[in-house]
């Protein structure tokens, strides 16, 4: 197994897998994060939100990670196609939704949502854990009807402390860390994350893949890794001299074989230094980790030695995977990058990129995308991703990219809320009209606002939707913790902003 660390290297590794039966609750994460550095003991860790990993950022609505409150609930705002409040949905077009109170000061959080196929909401997030002892949190699949509330049909077997609504892993007693997931066209649902748990090797803890599948009706899918859960570390090593290595999951993508591709980051087994990687591992429908991806089973992107990190994929027609997230060439500046793999893990071969990767600069010295969408419009390929751009003693901005996957033909640019306030985007997705949808949040006045903004395919945004291509929504009046992390549109063109509040 090699551990050098070589410009633009995929390194190899031993494909070995642990599957056991068995979020951050800051909502914090720039264009870079603190890197997973391995701990002590991962039972003295607090929280994901104080994990050395995304929790102690400060930015998230600049905003939810420096908060003092205690609990935060899920909100949702449905508009109308053309960004009028829907009254239907939960008061007045509004709906907050508590995962429960639980202990200590963790807080309900979400990273992503998607819908089903009856225009439910599935969303992807961590809760408090229950009893009066934990103050860690869950990860949690909750899912929401289309009057915004809890779908008690979804784990309707629930017993107390369970609630019926959503699905709870609690994997001994440590804060799991739920990123993106994503409902399947026959109803059943994944989760990405990772945890950090001991390795066996000293005091070590290191962080590992851990998915989780569900049925369309809430519950463990037995026929996925163990019981429903993949618990998984492919940088694990059997040479008792070294620690293992870090792995994350940001996302997992379906390819048209039923396999799983993950993007995110960490550390292969037995390098040293502090930085990580760009990482992605393929499993097969019913989990296991397949060494024929990549090399030796993994596609691990290393520009300069620096931090480089994704953040959200996509699986494109031809199964090959367009990731999004952070590189760095230059020490001290983070540029948003994108890669493109074949369907088996080799850089791909696309217009623009190059050996399979391409950073894009918007004049900060930290920048990101987080969030990535596909789209076939017309009998044209297309993904979007957004992010932000931050630093330089000037205000946050959002920006985005809209890319024609054929052709390479893009817009990328900021395209700020305000020119004057802090502004990002977190989530992005494709409308049945075509357009594409950016969502996050500006602060106005000191105080956060859920904002969307709708764009046509040439980065313009569509000045028919709310005022002037933007609509924004104050969930809860005077409070920075507010942000709008996801973007679901219905099968009917309603559009449902995902995000978190702080609690009433």
């Amino acid at each position: 197994m090699s551990n050098q660390r070589k410009h633009r290297s995929f390194k190899k590794l031993l494909p070995s897998m642990l599957v056991l039966g068995a979020t951050v609750a800051a909502l914090g994460a720039c264009g870079d994060d603190e890197e997973p550095t391995p701990t002590p003991d991962a039972g003295t860790q607090t929280d994901a939100g104080t994990n050395t990993d995304a929790g102690t950022q400060t930015d998230a609505g600049t905003d939810a990670g420096t908060a003092t409150t205690t609990d935060s609930d899920l909100a949702l705002v449905r508009l109308n196609t053309n960004g009028t409040l829907d009254n239907t949905f939960g008061t007045s077009g509004i709906a907050r939704v508590s995962l429960g109170t639980g202990a200590g000061t963790a807080r309900d959080a979400m990273w992503s949502a998607d819908r089903d196929a009856q225009d439910r909401v599935v969303v992807f997030g961590s809760k408090k854990a229950e009893g009066a002892t934990r103050s860690d949190t869950d990860r949690v699949v909750a899912r929401i009807t289309t009057a915004g509330a809890l779908d008690e049909t979804f784990n309707a077997g629930a017993m107390a402390p369970a609630v019926k609504g959503m699905y709870a892993l609690d994997i001994g007693g440590l804060s799991d860390t739920a990123r993106h997931g994503f409902v399947q066209a026959d109803g059943t649902i994944l989760s990405a994350g990772y945890l950090s748990q001991p390795t066996g090797v000293g005091a070590q803890s290191a962080h590992r893949v851990v998915m989780l599948r569900l049925t369309e009706a809430g519950t463990p899918d037995a026929t996925f890794g163990a019981k429903g859960v993949v618990n998984s570390a492919p940088f694990a090593t059997n040479d008792v001299t070294k620690e293992w290595g870090i792995s994350e999951a940001y996302t997992a993508v379906r390819q048209s074989t039923g396999s799983y591709v993950t993007t995110g980051y960490g550390r292969a087994a037995g390098v040293g230094g502090s930085t990580v990687d760009l990482i992605s591992f393929r499993y097969t429908a019913a989990g296991v980790l397949d060494p024929t991806y990549g090399t030796n089973g993994s596609f691990i992107l290393n520009l300069t030695g620096d931090n480089d990190r994704g953040r959200d994929a996509v699986a494109l027609k031809d199964d090959s995977v367009f990731m999004v997230g952070s590189g760095v060439r230059t020490a001290g500046k983070v540029q948003p990058m994108a890669v493109q793999v074949t369907k088996d893990g080799q850089p791909a071969t696309t217009p623009g990129f190059q050996e399979g990767y391409k950073l894009y600069d918007f004049d900060r010295p930290d920048q990101a995308f987080f969030d990535v969408a596909h789209a076939d419009v017309g009998g044209v390929e297309y993904v979007a991703a957004a992010g932000f751009r931050a630093g330089g003693s000037e205000d946050d901005d959002a920006v985005l990219l809209i890319r024609n996957v054929a052709t390479g033909v893009e817009f990328s640019n900021p395209v700020p809320f305000s020119e004057t306030a802090n502004d990002r985007f977190w989530g992005v997705n494709f409308g049945l009209d075509g357009k594409v949808y950016a969502t996050g949040f500006v602060t106005e006045a000191g105080d956060n606002h859920f904002a969307i903004a709708r764009f046509n395919l040439d980065g313009t945004r569509d000045t028919t939707f709310g005022t002037g291509g933007i609509v924004t929504v104050n969930v809860i009046p005077g409070k920075l913790e507010e942000v709008a992390r996801s973007v679901v549109i219905q099968s009917d063109g309603k559009i449902v902003i995902v995000g978190v509040a702080e609690a009433k």
